[in-house]
This record gives C-alpha cells, sequence and structure tokens, in this order.
C-alpha cells in the first residue's frame, strides 16, 4: 500500500465517520424532541383524565360554587343511595353499590335528595357514620328497599350510612340521594423537585384541612378554564355572574416536557384543549 492509497483510504473513513456521526446526532436530537412532545402530552393527559372523572357529574344548578380562570370550585357527586328514614336530626340512607376507595376518601361534604321534579336539593354539612345495614333500611314492607350485595364482591358491598343533621326538610321514604364532596382544582406553582415555580394543577378537598395535592406538572402559564354558559356558542374567559347558568367548562392544558431539548429554546408543549358539559343540562 502506497502513501497515497493510505491518504485516501483516511480521507475515505473520515468523511464516513462524519457522516455516521452527523446520521446519530440527528437520530439523538430526533429522539430527545419526541419524547419531550410525549412527556408534554403525558402531563395534559393525565390532567384531563381527572378533571373529567370528576367535573361530568357535577349538578349544573348548585354544583358550582366558585370559578375563575385559575380556579374551580364544585360539589362532586361521588355516591347515590335511597333514603330510608328522614328527620330534622338524622338521614338514614341505603347506598347503591359503591367503589370502596371512592367512598372512603376523605372529604365528604354533604347531601343533595331529589324533589318530584327532578331537581337535586343540597344540604351542607352533617356528620356521616357507616353503620350495620338494618332492619330500617331492608325490614318492614314500607321500608322493603332489600338490595343484596353480590357475594365475594367487596368493591360492590351494599353500604348504610347515617347522617347526623340539624334542622333539616324531612323527606319521604325511598327518595334518591347522592353525596357529595366540595372539591377545588386550580393552578398554581409547582412544589416538586426540580419544578419548582413552574405551573401545576392542584386538587384541595374543601372540608379537610391539609388536603391539598398536586396532580400534574408543569403546564405553561397560560393554563385555564374557560366558560361555556346557557345559550353560547363559545367558551368565554370570564364566568358568568349567575353560576347556576353554567352548562359546561372548556379546559387548556397547555402541558410541557420538564427540560427543553436540545436546539430548542423552550420546553416541548402540548396544547391541550377540550370541553367538559355537566350532565343533565344540554341547553
Amino acid at each position: 500500500m502506497t502513501l497515497i492509497e493510505l491518504l485516501i483510504a483516511m480521507v475515505v473513513a473520515g468523511i464516513v465517520g462524519a457522516a455516521t456521526i452527523s446520521l446519530m446526532t440527528a437520530q439523538l436530537r430526533f429522539t430527545e424532541r419526541t419524547e419531550a412532545d410525549r412527556a408534554g402530552l403525558r402531563v395534559s393527559r393525565s390532567a384531563l383524565n381527572v378533571l373529567i372523572t370528576d367535573m361530568r357529574m357535577v349538578d349544573p344548578s348548585w354544583g358550582v360554587e366558585d370559578a375563575t380562570a385559575s380556579s374551580v370550585t364544585l360539589r362532586i357527586p361521588y355516591a347515590l343511595g335511597i333514603i330510608c328514614a328522614s328527620t330534622a336530626s338524622k338521614q338514614t340512607i341505603l347506598l347503591l353499590p359503591v367503589d370502596s376507595i371512592s367512598f372512603h376518601q376523605p372529604g365528604y361534604s354533604g347531601y343533595a335528595t331529589r324533589g318530584g321534579t327532578g331537581v337535586y336539593t343540597p344540604n351542607n354539612g352533617g356528620t356521616l357514620a357507616e353503620v350495620a345495614v338494618s332492619n330500617t333500611c331492608t325490614g318492614s314492607p314500607s321500608n322493603a328497599f332489600a338490595i343484596a350485595a353480590p357475594a365475594s364482591a367487596p368493591n360492590q358491598k351494599t353500604r348504610q350510612i347515617e347522617i347526623t343533621t340539624s334542622g333539616v326538610v324531612p323527606v319521604a321514604v325511598g327518595t334518591p340521594v347522592m353525596l357529595f364532596r366540595r372539591t377545588r382544582f386550580y393552578f398554581a406553582p409547582s412544589m416538586l423537585a426540580g419544578l419548582t415555580g413552574r405551573t401545576a394543577l392542584w386538587r384541595e378537598w374543601m372540608d379537610v384541612d391539609g388536603s391539598e395535592v398536586e396532580l400534574a406538572a408543569p403546564f405553561d402559564d397560560a393554563a385555564a378554564f374557560r366558560f361555556f354558559e346557557m345559550g353560547a356558542a363559545d367558551a368565554a374567559d370570564d364566568p358568568p355572574a349567575d353560576l347556576a347558568t353554567l352548562v359546561g367548562l372548556e379546559l387548556f392544558l397547555p402541558g410541557q416536557s420538564e427540560n427543553t431539548p436540545r436546539m430548542r429554546n423552550a420546553p416541548a408543549q402540548a396544547d391541550l384543549r377540550t370541553q367538559v358539559f355537566f350532565v343533565n343540562r344540554n341547553e
């Protein structure tokens, strides 16, 4: 092999090596950008799953307590049942099968009873206690509800509860009833390591001390709730003066990646926008 042949071989090897390195670098950058895009989308979707699950069951006539672009406070139903006995001081209720995890989460806030026109009337407060299923709910013919729990199905256990109340108007035996939690969703700075100060979605059970939980992060600062009012085709930035006229919410969840990919000057962002309309209202 001559010196010229060796030089030519080295030049060719250098060209091939440089092309290979360039290709590998481009592939790594592409993979990093793709993973960053997926990370932003995961943040948006994780928040969306929680919000939709809770918000769809809100009764629009009394379920929204407070609302701004960065915070909404809702009465969220989590269990349904029927009244077995009702006095001004105690409500005895037989619940339909409810998931044990959902039932035992903290934050009972009140109950709502269904009137003859189909409208639920909320009653805040009271003290809830689970009791053994008694003759009050399963015994005499006038109270013969007899809902039997499926065998070997602990999550479908039939539960009897008693709510100690004060000065409420008794309702008829057999009245449908729902239990609800006052829950606040809001955007605020994250407390997670490495994300401190970036926008996060939080949940707070209003009637439980220290119940704030960071659900998802990070988001762009533009993350917000918007509002569909009865009769309006488009969502508004500000809530209506009468919250009972709300028919749903628009959720803007611009999830971001934790880190900034190379060759970009900002984290990857997935601008997820969707609508949640409340049940029992489609005006």
